[in-house]
């Protein structure tokens, strides 16, 4: 009984990561300003639709999206620069089970929409696309 206790539960251990999601990671993106150099980067954890976006490494913008809806505008102040991103991710209407998601990504794939991106902007202007 003692060895069962243990095994139990590093088995179940074992098959919960093996159900997660890896994120999917955004290409880093470097942009120059006049104020410094910045590095986009990001992360989208599918199992628990969390969205962050960081500049030099620090998490600075984050968000999840609405059921339904592939589309997440974020805002934030970095270095006194407002910095702001346009999300389109074509995965959370897809990733929708049954017919649903199947019309979704039929939808999106017809408009061209089916991939996941983020535009940035810093002070209004758009700088760069981040590529998940």
């Amino acid at each position: 009984m003692r060895t069962l206790v243990p095994f139990t539960l590093l088995s179940a251990c074992c098959v919960l990561a093996a159900c997660s999601t890896a994120p999917k990671i955004a290409q880093e993106k470097t942009v120059e300003t006049a104020k410094e150099v910045l590095r986009f980067g990001g992360q989208y954890d599918v199992d628990h639709n969390q969205l962050q976006l960081t500049i030099n490494d620090d998490p600075v913008m984050r968000g999840s999206f609405p059921p339904y809806t592939p589309v997440q505008n974020l805002n934030a102040d970095y270095k006194g620069m407002k910095v702001s991103s346009r999300c389109y991710f074509g995965s959370v209407l897809s990733s929708e089970g049954g017919v649903f998601g199947r019309v979704a990504g039929a939808i999106q794939a017809a408009k061209a929409k089916s991939g996941d991106k983020c535009e940035i902007f810093i002070d209004g202007k758009s700088v760069e696309n981040l590529y998940f």
